[in-house]
């Protein structure tokens, strides 16, 4: 495999990681804020 190709791989992974990390974080965050409220109302 050309070094070039497992770079731009590694890249793609990570990057697509890290939006679906950032994503499902946002979620949890939003709803985690919504149950807060929830609960103090």
């Amino acid at each position: 495999m050309p070094v070039w190709l497992e770079v731009l791989l590694n890249l793609v992974g990570y990057v697509g990681f890290l939006a679906l990390v950032l994503h499902s974080g946002t979620r949890n965050g939003k709803s985690g804020d919504d149950h807060i409220c929830g609960g103090k109302s």
